[in-house]
């Protein structure tokens, strides 16, 4: 586990509160109180002051909603749990909607890596093809590429490697590539462009499922 140090002039008396400014960041573990040995803040303060070492479980997720399908997630998360339900959904170029869900638990272990276990349901239209239970990992590499890994129930694995890039303040440039030994290889790569904190419009191009576009919602 890394040691950050922090040096600074503590030319106040009292409580000293270090917070990330990315609410969610903060809210789930990057903060901290410095405090000064035998201070002691007043009434109001000290009866809130536990709420700050409370554990809580937040909420969020990602909606794509696009021409020729449409992919996403939504999470709940506290310090070192993460329940993440992810879908994908195409239609274009597809005799029939295909499908694929994941359910699946992570525990975070450092900034760089966290594992974890779940189940992976794969179908066509209303029917269900394929349940598999999958073990893996996920890791942070170098340059911010995102890797994830896992071993399925039925002996076979998967390996997907995403990234991200700002070209400008509101533009973005996308990627994942992704190696199933059940389904052989898959990708996608797309543009963003931020509308406003909640939406973004967005080109894609899925390997299975081809060109579109349509919008990007996060809750």
């Amino acid at each position: 586990m890394s040691t950050t140090v922090i040096e600074f002039d503590a030319n106040e008396l009292g409580d000293w509160f270090f917070h990330c400014h990315l609410l969610y960041h903060m809210e789930s573990g990057m903060a901290r109180v410095i405090h000064y040995e035998g201070y002691s803040p007043d009434a109001t303060v000290a009866s809130i002051r536990h709420e700050l070492y409370r554990d809580h479980w937040y909420f969020f997720g990602k909606a794509d909603l696009f021409s020729n399908m449409t992919q996403g997630y939504f999470r709940l998360s506290n310090t070192r749990n993460v329940v993440t339900g992810q879908w994908e959904a195409g239609w274009q170029k597809a005799d029939e909607l295909d499908w694929e869900g994941i359910l699946s638990w992570d525990r975070y272990i450092n900034g760089f890596f966290s594992v974890f276990a779940g189940a992976d349901f794969q179908g066509t239209g209303d029917a269900l093809d394929d349940v598999r239970g999958v073990l893996g990992l996920r890791y942070l590499l170098p340059l911010n590429l995102e890797m994830r890994a896992w071993v399925d129930s039925d002996g076979g694995g998967r390996v997907s490697l995403e990234k991200s890039f700002h070209l400008t303040p509101c533009l973005g440039l996308y990627g994942e590539a992704e190696y199933d030994t059940h389904d052989r290889w898959k990708g996608k790569t797309g543009l963003t462009y931020i509308i406003s904190k909640n939406i973004s419009l967005v080109l894609q191009w899925h390997s299975e499922f081809g060109w579109g576009g349509g919008a990007r919602i996060y809750f």
